[in-house]
Parts: C-alpha cells; sequence; structure tokens
C-alpha cells in the first residue's frame, strides 16, 4: 500500500495528529479536499506532524490541510528515497520541485 492508494487517511488537528500518527520513521502527505499539500520524512513521524501544526512552513497552514496520510520507513535514507518518490508522483504545493 502506498500513499494515495487504499492507505487510510486522518483528519488535520492536534487529536488526531496525537491518536493516530506513530512516533516512528516514515514518509507523511498532507492534503486538502482539492490538493496533496506537503510530502515529508522524519524519524518521528508524529512529532514533525504537530511542528507541522503549530506552523513551522506557512505555506502548509496557508493551504487549510485537512488531512494526512503516513507510511512507515526504517532508515534515513529509505524515507528520503521514497519522500522523493512521492514529491515526483504527487507534485504536493509546499515542496520544491524534483528532477
Amino acid at each position: 500500500m502506498a500513499i494515495g492508494s487504499n492507505l487510510p487517511w486522518f483528519h488535520w488537528n492536534y487529536a488526531s495528529i496525537t491518536a493516530n500518527a506513530p512516533q516512528a520513521s516514515g514518509v507523511y502527505a498532507i492534503f486538502n479536499g482539492q490538493n496533496w499539500i506537503y510530502v515529508g520524512e522524519s524519524g518521528d513521524i508524529r512529532a514533525r506532524l504537530l511542528q507541522h501544526l503549530n506552523g513551522d512552513i506557512p505555506c502548509i497552514i496557508q493551504n487549510a490541510p485537512t488531512g494526512f496520510q503516513f507510511e512507515l520507513v526504517a532508515g534515513q535514507p529509505q524515507r528520503v528515497a521514497r519522500q522523493n518518490q512521492l514529491i515526483v508522483a504527487l507534485n504536493p504545493i509546499c515542496n520544491q520541485r524534483l528532477g
């Protein structure tokens, strides 16, 4: 399973992030009803999503996110590679363009 397919998605709010996002290594995608907003990677998905919720990247908040998805991916090189694949595939509006 992969982000954007049949993976479950979760609401974009503090209670949902703390209840559903793992304190584990992986990649995540933030979206609203129209667009993929941001794709990122972290050794602690929950902590990173909470940083975004608190406005660390203004572009994310400006695009009114409604949900997130995540994939567990072990190891930093693998996370970065998967993040880059997802950025190319989903073309999120707040990420730097690759390629």
